[in-house]
């Protein structure tokens, strides 16, 4: 049986597949024992094998974006990325475990279908499910997850099972929303996709970071009831406020909807706003990320809220940003329809309740302390006014209960599962 490609420090190629790119997570990430490339499921199972034999702690990478460093270890890393199929069949697609975004995105547009997912190419489609998956489509259908309707996993005793609503369904509940918590490997996944929009408008508005504070609160009042068609960020950078994302429809109908959520607001100093194909929209919002460009060190946390944020708090947190790493940015991301459609029980993913998410973000070369302790600072500010719930796929180090965090009334019966299939914690959980 063939246990996959074996890379040892010393080996070529080892260190590009022990270092995750374009980011490095937190204050740095461990060089692995191994990182053990595998092809499919049996060479999965092999992998967990050999691990288990050896005492060697194991971490599983797709696409290597997970914030906390959880895709790397001084083990042995499960490299899925070789597992990067993408196959198209009629309202259903089949990815492999290792599959990325950009060509997620490209096999559907081609075929005139498309899933709600996220914009960064290079994330790996399986991470961004386990943990729930939002984009610009979510506030009409849903979280990545809810269109999962079957998963092949290898668990920790190197069985290969398919879960879905009829086979394994504990474990199928799990891997929807609560995946990061360490359930084993996925090394493939089938998902119902919808027909792409006709036309998608995308956008970017832009003030003086000096109005960010009305901008912000056009936002919290505005955007979350806004056509599930809209999905209008708001992003605070360094330099600007923005309002950016995209709107299932042509340019003229985004124009006055945006009209409409920025009425009172001073003229912005930019109005960007360009109609285009739906996969046209999807590579323009996925952008360009340089690979091989040097690694920076990615400070990233999350919250979500129920209720609109009261004026003293967005002082206390425009004040504590302009004090913040020279690149940052905090992302306002509006939830609510789609999004809230489903049970906060129906899956792992309990957080059905929130109209938004803010996720605050800090890159530097280097690993920096104080960046480290601003993204939390920059949280804490903002806590008294959230859920409690933090997103899983912007995993905190810092959290005092992550697992309450991310799962919240779900986290009991995550952990019942996880002791089913991984009674001897052989995975490690987020």
């Amino acid at each position: 049986m063939s246990t996959g490609e074996l890379l040892r420090p010393g080996d070529p190629g080892f260190d590009a597949a022990a270092l995750p790119r374009p980011f490095t997570a937190h204050d740095g990430v461990p060089v692995p024992v191994a990182v053990l490339r595998c092809r499919d499921a049996a060479e999965v199972a092999a992998a967990i094998g050999y691990a288990r034999r050896e005492a060697l702690p194991i971490a599983v990478r797709s696409g290597g974006h997970c914030a906390a460093g959880l895709s790397s270890t001084t083990g042995l890393v499960i490299d899925v990325s070789p597992m990067d199929s993408v196959e198209v069949d009629g309202d259903h697609v089949v990815v492999g475990g290792g599959a990325r975004l950009a060509a997620l995105v490209e096999a559907l547009g081609a075929h005139g279908r498309a899933m709600p997912t996220g914009t960064c190419p290079t994330v790996g489609v399986s991470g961004l499910t386990l943990g729930g998956g939002w984009g610009m489509l979510s506030r009409r259908y849903g979280l990545t997850c809810d269109q999962l309707v079957r998963a092949e996993v290898v668990t920790a005793d190197g069985a290969v099972v398919v879960a879905d609503d009829d086979h394994e369904p504990d474990l199928f509940w799990a891997l929807r929303g609560g995946g990061t918590s360490g359930l084993g490997v996925v090394t493939s996944m089938e998902f119902r996709t919808v027909p792409a929009p006709s036309r998608m408008t995308n956008f970017r508005y832009t003030w003086p970071v000096a109005a960010a504070a009305e901008v912000l609160r056009a936002w919290l009042d505005r955007a979350v009831d806004a056509p599930a068609r809209l999905c209008a960020e708001a992003g605070l950078y360094p330099a600007e406020v923005a309002l950016h994302g995209a709107m299932a429809g042509a340019e003229a109908e985004t124009r006055a909807a945006l009209d409409r959520l920025c009425d009172g607001l001073p003229a912005p100093a930019r109005a960007e706003a360009a109609e285009l194909s739906y996969l046209d929209s999807a590579r323009d919002l996925a952008g360009a990320i340089d690979t091989a460009a040097p690694s920076r060190h990615l400070y990233a946390t999350s919250e979500f809220f129920e209720q609109p944020l009261p004026d003293d708090a967005v002082g206390a947190l425009l004040a504590l940003f302009a004090a913040g790493p020279a690149e940052r940015e905090v992302g306002f991301m509006p939830w609510g329809g789609g999004d809230t459609d489903v049970a906060p029980g129906a899956t792992a993913f309990p957080h059905r309740g929130a109209r938004y998410a803010v996720h605050h973000i800090a890159l530097t070369p280097a690993a920096d302390a104080e960046a480290r302790d601003w993204t939390g600072a920059m949280r804490d500010t903002l806590g008294p006014h959230g859920t409690g719930g933090v997103y899983a796929n912007f995993a905190d180090r810092g959290l005092a209960d992550p697992e309450l965090a991310y799962y919240g009334a779900n986290a009991a019966r995550l952990r019942e599962v996880r002791r089913r299939y991984d009674p001897d914690g052989v995975f490690r959980a987020s």
